[in-house]
């Protein structure tokens, strides 16, 4: 009511229906001043009293209509304060709010729709506008994964910085006020949109940072550290894959030996559980590996199985270590480059350099990375030692221990949620110290006991040899229980195939150590490989000692007892002499392992030490002895045992182009063998074992002069106990018959009358020597010299010793005992010896003795030795064709 009362001030009036108007001068006043009532000039009071007389005129109209209008405004007033404007009604509004309400309700209902579909409009325009001044950043997440399809790495990283500067001009804008909100809207929505591009770049990332865990020194690694830089990331992309491939190459390195020592064995199943072979089979192969060790193949160097085993293990060591051996030297090729700054010089250093820090290695990392690369050359080193050092019960134990940890881990891995790649770039920069180094491994595996007994199966002493006939025997071929101490040693594998297929192995092994002991990394890492080396190399040389003394033990087997065509001996003799020379030549190169050390300056392959080559001098003899043992068991074995009960050989079945003598034919009779054997020691003891023993001299320079004495004198033993055995039964035979026919035959020697022939025992005795004549010339040509002289002492000997006990002899007797001595002298001339001369005359003097002479004239004396000289030229004629083998050429032209 307060501005009411102002109005009715204004126009002077105390009640809103006046009856009559009051003066009211300052309201013309103002009436005056409103409309401009100014005080002019003189000049200008002609012009003035114009405007005034128009202005006035123009006032009073004006006032007639607002009375007009005051007039019907306060009868209007009036009416409506008497119903309308009343409190109780709110002045009247009360049903104009109402209206207003319901008005509002409806045009509401109309207009909300109209209002909505505007503003959706407006936005879509603000968003087409934002859109279409942004479009290539609202582009960008696509096309960045249509790159990363196409592995368009180039044009990724061209849309990923253009779509970066974009995003930073954006975050850049100055903040103020009076930023308008479609700038605010604008940064919102290229914040979500960059947000996205990030998702995209992240997933990038990872799968690079995937294919970088994956990459070996010979890929492309080089490309994905680059892409890292180059998008910017947080941990050092060279120092991650440098510790991802160690710990890769460790864990290729224990799968890989672990899968070869587990293979190693399933191998060695096969070969025990191959079908029993016979004798002659394992001759026959037997025989052939000593005549084909100069042939490239294979399979004539032992059994097939073993061949087998041999090959697929070759295989898979020379497989296994090189490929180590080239990812060790590979891995140091790549440190050395970081290292020494070579390679980073050409990697970017990514968005505003925030990865040039990534591109510098500390001091610490260099030690690091050092010491990593001298790790894995001791644990390829280590592992390569225990694959030589175990038993089979090791690898046995191994095997299963492996086999129960690929369990556990797949059960593990099954109930995990992070791959193994993933875990390992996580963990990477927190490698573990506790474990035991791989020197400190091979360390202790060079003191295990295995190596200490194998070192005993190699210094055993020279095997004495048996007394002929005797039942002591050498031990059984197997050897199982010893063959068990290398589990790489395929069972009862001959030291042809054993020395060809481990000096390969050696070799190869050799020239992996020589190329990692090529690397600058430290001057540790070349002593765990001259180690490794030097156990490799023992390992390898005890198992040929032990195949070696194997087939001393049971290279019998391919004596035939057949003369070979000069009939001096058999076969054996010059197949030792092959045999001895190809494992002589196999032991050196397993000794020495030439041509390993081509690929490098230093040497890793240290001499052998004079204790391995005075083993080697040891197994040499030994195995001398070991055949011999073998060959006169079967010499002196009954020919009934030999050849079975039935006496005839248990047959056999060897496939063809492998035999190359009968299997299965009858081996010669015990005399037979006796005779060839020992041609056969006298050709060994000869020129095979003084070729042999200089032929070890040469490739291992060391003498053999003990051995060669010791030998020498054990064969000369030899000889004379089979020389005894075979004359043995003979002189028996020619015994009985002198001293039957002497002294048992009816003769009395003391009254004898004139004799008119030679004495039948003493045909009887030399016929028997014709006989033994025969034997000998056709078995042992070289023997009868021998043999017939042998047993021709012994003849004439015993004809002494019966003549000693002849009390006393006639005229006629002393002269049937002199013709009959004489008959032998004569011949035998050409098997003569002084000691038999001799006896001759003490058989005459022994006769002349007992004879009583006081009867004798010696008229008589004369014509009865005439008569005995034709008597005995009678004789030699009568007995020229059974007694012709005895004549030399010379004595028959006489």
């Amino acid at each position: 009511m307060a501005d009411v009362d102002t109005v009715f001030e204004y126009y002077g009036l105390s009640d809103p229906f006046p009856t009559v108007w009051a003066d009211n001068s300052a309201q013309e006043t103002q009436f005056a001043l409103v409309l401009g009532d100014f005080n002019g000039s003189d000049d200008e009071t002609t012009d003035r009293t114009a405007v005034e007389y128009h202005d006035t005129r123009a006032i009073q109209r004006n006032f007639d209509m607002f009375v007009k209008m005051k007039s019907a405004l306060d009868t209007a007033y009036k009416e409506m304060k008497k119903d309308f404007l009343q409190e109780s009604n709110d002045w009247g509004v009360v049903n104009i709010d109402q209206l207003i309400d319901d008005a509002n309700v409806e045009a509401a209902q109309i207009m909300k729709p109209i209002m909505d579909n505007k503003s959706s409009g407006d936005r879509l325009k603000a968003t087409l506008s934002l859109i279409e001044k942004n479009r290539y950043l609202f582009d960008l997440p696509a096309a960045l994964l249509n790159n990363i399809k196409r592995g368009d790495h180039d044009s990724l990283m061209r849309d990923y910085r253009r779509g970066r500067t974009l995003t930073e001009e954006i975050r850049t804008l100055p903040h103020s006020t009076e930023l308008s909100d479609f700038l605010v809207q604008q940064r919102r929505v290229i914040e979500r949109i960059w947000g996205e591009v990030e998702v995209v770049v992240e997933g990038y990332k990872r799968s690079i940072w995937k294919l970088l865990s994956q990459s070996r020194p010979d890929d492309n690694y080089i490309l994905y550290i680059s892409i890292l830089l180059e998008l910017g990331v947080e941990d050092n992309p060279i120092w991650v894959w440098l510790q991802t491939l160690v710990d890769n190459l460790k864990d290729q390195m224990d799968d890989a030996f672990d899968d070869l020592n587990s293979s190693l064995q399933a191998l060695r199943k096969d070969v025990l559980n191959a079908s029993p072979t016979s004798t002659d089979i394992m001759a026959a192969y037997f025989l052939n590996a000593i005549k084909v060790p100069t042939l490239a193949g294979d399979i004539l160097r032992d059994l097939p199985e073993i061949v087998r085993m041999w090959v697929m293990m070759k295989e898979v060591i020379e497989e296994v270590t090189k490929y180590f051996g080239k990812q060790i030297a590979l891995f140091w090729e790549c440190a050395s480059g970081f290292l020494e700054g070579r390679t980073q010089s050409s990697l970017p250093i990514g968005p505003n350099g925030e990865s040039k820090v990534h591109l510098n290695l500390s001091r610490e990392d260099e030690l690091r990375i050092r010491s990593d690369a001298r790790e894995l050359v001791e644990l390829y080193a280590s592992r390569v030692a225990d694959f030589f050092v175990r038993s089979v019960a090791d690898s046995e134990e191994k095997a299963a221990n492996v086999k129960r940890e690929k369990m556990m881990d797949s059960e593990s891995e099954s109930d995990g949620n992070t791959p193994q790649a993933e875990h390992k770039v996580m963990n990477l920069r927190n490698p573990s110290t506790a474990s035991l180094s791989a020197s400190a491994r091979l360390a202790n595996s060079l003191k295990n006991d295995r190596i200490a007994e194998s070192q005993r199966q190699i210094d055993r002493p020279l095997t004495p040899l048996p007394s002929v006939g005797s039942s002591a025997s050498p031990p059984s071929p197997g050897s199982e229980k010893n063959f068990e101490l290398y589990a790489f040693l395929p069972p009862n594998a001959n030291a042809i195939g054993t020395t060809f297929f481990l000096s390969q192995i050696l070799n190869t092994i050799g020239s992996v150590a020589s190329e990692l002991a090529g690397l600058s990394i430290s001057s540790r890492h070349i002593d765990v490989l001259r180690t490794m080396m030097g156990t490799v190399r023992e390992r390898c040389v005890g198992a040929a000692c032990l195949s070696w003394q194997q087939d001393a033990k049971r290279f019998n087997i391919i004596e035939d007892w057949t003369p070979i065509s000069t009939r001096k001996c058999t076969r054996v003799p010059e197949l030792f002499l092959q045999y001895q020379s190809v494992v002589l030549d196999g032991l050196q190169q397993l000794v020495f392992i030439p041509g390993s050390e081509k690929k490098s300056k230093v040497v890793v392959i240290l001499p052998p030490s004079s204790k391995l080559v005075s083993n080697i001098k040891t197994q040499f003899a030994n195995s001398i002895f070991l055949a011999l043992n073998g060959l006169v068991k079967d010499a002196v074995t009954s020919d009934k045992a030999m050849n079975g009960s039935n006496g005839s050989p248990v047959q056999g079945t060897v496939p063809n182009s492998i035999i190359d003598r009968d299997i299965g034919t009858p081996l010669a009779p015990l005399e037979s063998r006796l005779l060839l054997m020992i041609c056969n020691i006298a050709e060994l003891n000869g020129s095979i074992v003084s070729t042999l023993f200089e032929r070890f001299s040469g490739l291992f320079s060391i003498q053999l002069t003990d051995n060669s004495n010791i030998i020498g004198d054990a064969m000369k033993q030899l000889d004379e106990q089979l020389f005894s055995t075979y004359t043995k039964k003979k002189r028996a035979n020619f015994t009985t018959t002198i001293r039957t026919g002497i002294l048992k035959s009816g003769i009395r020697w003391s009254q004898l009358g004139k004799p008119t022939d030679v004495s039948q025992y003493i045909y009887q005795a030399l016929l028997q020597l014709v006989l033994v004549h025969m034997q000998v010339s056709s078995v042992g040509p070289s023997l009868v010299k021998r043999v017939i002289t042998d047993l021709l002492h012994h003849i004439v000997n015993t004809i002494l010793e019966s003549f000693r006990q002849i009390d006393k002899f006639s005229l006629g007797g002393m002269l049937q005992a002199t013709i009959d001595v004489e008959f032998v002298n004569q011949k035998m001339t050409s098997y003569g010896t002084p000691d038999i001369e001799s006896l001759y005359q003490t058989c005459y003097a022994t006769i002349q003795d007992a004879t009583d002479r006081s009867k004798m004239e010696v008229d008589v004396m004369t014509r009865q030795l005439e008569d005995m000289k034709k008597l005995l030229l009678k004789c030699h004629k009568q007995s020229r064709m059974e007694f012709l083998c005895f004549k030399t050429e010379k004595l028959v032209k006489d």
